[in-house]
Order: C-alpha cells, then structure tokens, then sequence
C-alpha cells in the first residue's frame, strides 16, 4: 500500500525500486522497454550486462514468448496496464540495504513495485510535458524496430488518444533549405524545448497537427516524425493535408504508404525517413519515380543482401573506378538518366562538351558491363543507382538512431 500511494503521489520508477530493495533486502530492476527505461536499486548494485538481460527479458515477457528468467534473478512479476503487459520488475539477490526475515516471500513486495510501477507509468504518461515524452518514445521505439508487442503499442497510443488498430501513414518532415552536413549536425544537438518539454517546432506545429489528429513529436534537428491514422468512411487525406500544410510553412515532407497492419509501422516509419533522406541525395530523379523507390525500400526492409547485390552488380564497380582514378562516371551516369538519356542535355546541365559525356558514358558501359544506351541496359543501371541512394539513405538515417 505504502509503494502504490507513493506512486500516486507522484513518486518516480526510481523510488519504486528503491522501496521494495529495501523491504526485500536484495537488488530491484523495474524494465519498462517501451519507454526505454530499465531502472534498478541500488544504484550499481545489478551489473550493466545483467540489466541488459532483465530488459530483453521484459521485451520477450510482453511478446508472449519468453522462456527461462535470466540465472542471475530470483523471481520476475509482469507489469500491467489491464490486460496490457507493458514490463517486469525482477528481483536479483545481493547488494541489497538490508537483509530479509528468513522465509518471508519476495513475491508480494515485486507485486507491490509492478503495481507502483504501472501507476508511475500512468501518471507519467497523463501529465502534459510526459505526455510529449510518451508520444516522442513511442516514435523513437518505432524508428528503432518493429514493436515488441503490438498490443502494447496500440495500448499506448490509444492512451495517448490515437488508434493506430488499424494502421497508419507515417510522416516525416524537416526545416526545408538546410545542406545535409548541417541537418546531420543539428540532429546530434538537443531540440529548443520549452515548458512542458514541447520544441518550437513542435509547438508551431501543434494547432496543425491537432486539427488532422497526428501523432507528431520532434526527435531531434528540427525533424518532426509522425503517424496520421486513416478516418473512417469518406474522411478525406489527413495525411496528405498535414503534408501540404507542413511544406507551405517551408517545410520538407515525405510521407509513408498506409500500412494497415499496425505491426508494420516500423516499416511506414523507416519508409517516410528514408524517403526524406533520398530528396537531398537523388535530388530531381526522386520526382516521377516514387513508387520504384517504395518499392526498392520494401526490398531492403526485408531482404536487404538483395538490394546489396543489386547495387554490387551495377553501380558499385563504378564508384570504385571514380575513387581510384578520380573520375565521375557514377554522377554523368546519373544526370544521364535524369535527362532520359539525352547526351546533349547530360553536358548542358555538367557544363560538358558532348564528346566527354560520350567518352564517359563508354567507360561506363567497359566498367559495369552494362550500355547506358540499351534499354536493358539502362534500366539495370537505374535500378542500381536507386539501390545505392536508398543504401546511402540508409546510413545516413542509422546515424540518427
């Protein structure tokens, strides 16, 4: 009763644990993945990689298919929400304040932390500022993986007021005129927040957002990163409307395709991201040809040694000869294509006589193996050089992660 009411009272995941260490005489972790905390009491006394293990347990307990506790703990009770596993306390023996009476069960004392737990959960989740934080984890997890548990996420965003039962479009979008060097920078800084934790972006965004009932926060950089739902019936496009009125505020916007599984909206979330990234890398050859890009994105999301090998046997010898010889085959290669195959519009927009993008174009097809000049030829080198954007785009999002 005692750890509930603090809990109610507003006491945080750290005072829970230390409660009931202190009642139990032994080690407390409380695992909560879905906000990303594991926290334990007393402080140092469970080893990193131990609380490691406690935490891929907790995602395995709330996936429904978790098989032994770790050796190291003695006893786990699941943490609830109603039905709605959300974590696990655990309790690991030594280093505890104080020793327990012999023979008295640890069980009730982690039943009373997974209690206070849930209700700390709840709490956080209810005031306005953890409420910005609730929906930026929950956008942070999805942009991470795929959800441990899909009826934990659709439980979260419903208390966060959004059904995503059936699905989402994901939308993401960043302050439009910045290079990618300084949009790569700025995502390493912590975002403009003020009370209650909400950015200025955020904040500018919010009446926007409210109006088409997004799940929006800013994880970062001035990027905005977002799931609209779909309305039921003849509701119109939410998410396209969200999209126009971000790019009128100069911004720049890429959204998902409706995926209306909510366990695939890891793939909308990394779908819109990489879309972002690609604008600043394919630059005009993105224009007309999104749908191949979805496409070749749903290849590296689920086979990605296939998009590997379409870019080892096009384009990646190419980009070998340029850094050996110091050429630019790859970027001729590119506004070639971009100019549907046009030599003379390929050299007026590289400031090239005709001849050096033939000759170059000739060593493209001696490197590669492949003519720019044939249909199946080209097509095989567009493909590759869109493996190699969405490759590209790839690494560039990982370093966000």
């Amino acid at each position: 009763m005692t750890i509930v009411a603090g809990a109610v009272t507003g006491d945080d995941l750290e005072s829970v644990a230390a409660a009931a260490a202190a009642a139990l005489g032994h080690a407390v972790a409380i695992a909560l993945p879905a906000s990303g905390r594991t926290v334990a009491f007393p402080p140092g006394a469970i080893e990193p990689e131990h609380l490691a293990e406690i935490t891929r347990y907790a995602v395995a307990v709330i996936r429904g298919d978790a098989g032994d506790a770790p050796s190291h703990v003695a006893d786990v009770v699941p943490i609830r929400i109603g039905s709605e596993v959300i974590g696990i306390v655990a309790g690991e023996p030594g280093g505890g304040p104080q020793p327990r009476a012999a023979g008295e069960s640890p069980r009730p004392w982690l039943e009373a932390a997974a209690a206070g737990a849930a209700v700390t959960a709840l709490m956080r989740e209810a005031r306005a500022g953890d409420a910005d934080e609730s929906r930026r984890g929950l956008l942070r997890a999805l942009s991470i993986g795929p959800p441990a548990d899909v009826t934990a996420l659709v439980g979260h965003a419903r208390r966060l007021g959004f059904d995503l039962s059936e699905g989402a479009v994901a939308i993401c979008a960043e302050p439009g005129g910045a290079s990618a060097p300084e949009r790569e920078a700025a995502g390493a800084s912590a975002p403009d927040r003020g009370a209650g934790g909400t950015s200025a972006l955020e904040r500018r965004a919010g009446e926007l957002v409210r109006e088409r009932s997004a799940l929006v926060a800013e994880l970062g950089g001035g990027r905005l990163l977002g799931l609209v739902p779909p309305t039921r019936g003849n509701g119109g496009d939410p998410a396209g409307e969200l999209a126009s009125a971000l790019t009128e505020r100069g911004m720049r916007v890429a959204t998902s395709a409706l995926h209306r599984d909510p366990s695939a909206l890891h793939d909308a979330v990394c779908e819109a991201e990489l879309l972002l990234e690609l604008e600043s890398i394919a630059a005009a050859s993105l224009s007309g040809q999104e749908e191949t890009y979805r496409l070749l994105i749903g290849v590296l999301l689920r086979k990605p040694e296939e998009l590997t090998a379409l870019r080892a046997g096009t384009i990646s010898p190419l980009e070998a000869y340029d850094a050996e010889h110091d050429t630019e085959l790859l970027a001729t290669l590119e506004a070639f294509l971009l100019h549907d195959g046009s030599t003379t519009e390929t050299a007026e927009a590289m400031r090239l006589h005709r001849h050096t993008v033939g000759y170059r174009l000739a060593r493209v097809q001696e490197v590669s193996g492949l003519s720019p000049y044939e249909s199946e030829g080209r097509e095989r080198l567009s493909l590759g050089l869109k493996a190699h954007q969405i490759l590209e785009a790839a690494r560039r999002r990982s370093r966000r992660l």
